[in-house]
């Protein structure tokens, strides 16, 4: 009983594996309309690449709420503080050259929402 189930197995795998002369002129023209649409220009869809993704993230999660020429408060939510401090170093150098964004203070605002207030100072000369 083996033996024939082992044959017929190998007989659908022959047949499998043969192909007739229609088989091999599909696959021909196949190829042609292969090569034909690789000619054609591809549109391309924008990929949102994951540096784009997390720009945006942090556009619609930190806000500035007030600022200064010595200081400057953001809010913000889901997004941890080590990414709002380079963005209040950024700012604290633009206006006052040579001086560094320093944390003062986080807390919670009504709306469940973080606050943290970055004062711009020159520690070298303190």
């Amino acid at each position: 009983m083996k033996k024939i189930a082992l044959m017929m197995l190998s007989v659908l795998v022959l047949a499998s594996c043969i192909s007739s002369p229609k088989d091999e002129t599909q696959s021909v023209e196949n190829d042609k309309n292969k090569s034909e649409v690789a000619s054609e220009p591809v549109k391309k869809e924008r990929v949102v690449s994951v540096a784009d993704a997390d720009l945006e993230m942090l556009r619609h999660n930190i806000v500035v709420k007030t600022m200064g020429d010595d200081y400057i408060v953001y809010e913000y939510s889901d997004v941890r503080i080590d990414k709002v401090a380079p963005l209040a170093s950024r700012y604290c150098y633009e206006t006052n050259p040579g001086k560094k964004a320093y944390l003062r203070d986080i807390y919670m605002h009504k709306n469940h929402k973080r606050r943290a207030t970055f004062d711009c100072v020159d520690l070298a000369s303190e």
